[in-house]
């Protein structure tokens, strides 16, 4: 099937249902079972089973309507650490390109997107989909933390899951799981506001864990999911005793599409991505933009990553012999200036068309950011999940979702109005640069659109 012709499914998305607030001093089995596995006296990081996880989010949830100083109660310093300690030994261990081979054609691979802090979404979403498991394989695309009032708590379930069922759950790298972004953006304050004094410990063990998080995974061979985009061909390296040094290309030098093989032997980035030397891969993949424009180019908007073309996927795609990319990266907020890509207000978009195959974009944040102006109006974007079934795992089944609501009362950890919106005008690496949405073209002939999908979607509901 030409990758054009490919059907779009999904289904119209109704509201989810409203959450009953737990009592004031919640507690009961799940929570006691918390007690007695994950407190740092008893925590077994090897043998965290998928019930030890279930009872991890659930108590994260009840502990999340008593305010931010509850969460210690229930996970504190001392676990938290642990927890993410044998999180990073076991992301540690995996490659910068994760293959995920579904072992028959009834598995399904979920990928999920931006998830932003956004605990009771995530937990509704996984509730509805279903947990991970032999037949059932998720995908977290990055951006787990920031702008959302329970990064931590979403770090945490999911590092629960990754730990339980290893084989079942892969965590990609976004942009926000850098140094930078987590100072700027929330994370690193709602640690100071839930543990204290213990912040710079289970700080130091997040970070650590984001260093060894894999850019990228392929399902199936065929489909290539990263957080942000494609990225160039990094310059060749010196032999001999300078053969970790990178020659720069003279002046003017076009950019070259980097390839999988590229990607495999990659850096993961570092602490802090700067898009200098080892760490150019990485740093494209989680900040590059597609565009409608034809052509592959630095993103001297947001100046980091590159901006590619509706050619440059095609490219990609058939010199790698893959049929999909699926990317994340762009909220409501980011897509609400563009006129050459589609909005995301559905949680996902069709931003590339072509012969060789799609590049789509999910996000998995409804009613995002959580935090806005009183004076802005709300995006009211609904979040989505993507379904890869067998047997061609290049056609996603969309599942949207709107947001669970009304969320616990929790203050913003960052100075959501005053700090650019869309990740734009940042110091990354000493590199200043501001928002892509400016940019805009005119490939019509390869772009597709939400008008395009003519098949049904589904919707997430209890």
């Amino acid at each position: 099937m030409e990758a054009a012709d490919a059907q779009i499914k999904s289904t119209p998305a109704v509201p989810a249902s409203q959450p009953d607030k737990p009592a004031a001093d919640a507690s009961g089995p799940l929570v006691d079972l918390l007690q007695a596995h994950l407190l740092p006296c008893n925590l077994d990081v090897d043998r965290v089973t998928p019930e030890d996880a279930e009872a991890l989010a659930a108590a994260l949830e009840a502990a999340s309507w008593r305010g931010a100083p509850a969460l210690k109660q229930v996970l504190p310093a001392a676990a938290a650490v642990r927890l993410l300690e044998a999180l990073a030994q076991l992301l540690k261990a995996q490659p910068t390109l994760v293959e995920v081979e579904p072992a028959s054609e009834d598995v399904t691979v979920t990928v999920f997107g931006d998830t932003h802090g956004q605990l009771h979404d995530v937990l509704h979403a996984l509730r509805t989909v279903g947990v991970p498991g032999p037949r059932r394989h998720f995908i977290f695309n990055g951006d787990f933390v920031d702008r959302g009032a329970w990064g931590l708590e979403v770090l945490a379930v999911l590092a629960a899951w990754k730990l339980a069922a290893p084989g079942a759950v892969t965590l990609l790298r976004g942009n926000h799981e850098s140094a930078t972004c987590t100072a700027m953006y929330g994370f690193r304050a709602e640690l100071v506001a839930k543990y204290g004094a213990g912040m710079p410990g289970v700080y130091r063990a997040a970070k650590r864990a984001f260093a060894a998080l894999p850019l990228a995974a392929r399902v199936a061979r065929v489909a290539l999911v990263l957080h942000g985009g494609l990225f160039r061909r990094p310059p060749e390296a010196r032999g001999g005793l300078h053969r970790r040094k990178r020659r720069r290309p003279p002046p003017g030098t076009p950019l070259a599409l980097g390839s999988l093989a590229d990607l495999r032997a990659a850096s993961k980035g570092g602490i802090d991505p700067s898009g200098i030397g080892a760490t150019l891969v990485a740093t494209d993949v989680m900040w590059s933009d597609p565009v409608a424009e034809p052509g592959l180019r630095t993103n001297d908007a947001r100046g980091v990553g590159l901006v590619f073309g509706p050619d440059a996927t095609q490219a990609f795609l058939a010199e790698n012999a893959l049929r999909l990319v699926l990317r994340s990266h762009e909220g409501p907020d980011a897509r609400w200036r563009r006129e050459d890509l589609p909005g995301m207000a559905a949680g996902f978009t069709v931003d590339h068309v072509t012969p060789a195959g799609r590049l789509c974009t999910v996000f998995s944040a409804p009613d995002y950011p959580q935090f806005q102006a009183d004076d802005e109006d709300r995006y009211n974007n609904l979040g989505a999940v993507a379904v890869l079934r067998g047997p061609t795992w290049d056609n996603p089944e969309w599942l949207q979702f709107a947001a669970v609501l009304p969320r616990p009362p929790s203050a913003a950890f960052y100075a959501f109005d005053d700090v650019p919106d869309s990740d734009e005008e940042i110091e990354v690496g000493g590199q200043r640069g501001s928002d892509a949405s400016g940019l805009s073209g005119g490939s019509a002939l390869s772009t597709g659109s939400l008008a395009e999908s003519d098949g049904p979607t589904r919707h997430l509901s209890k």
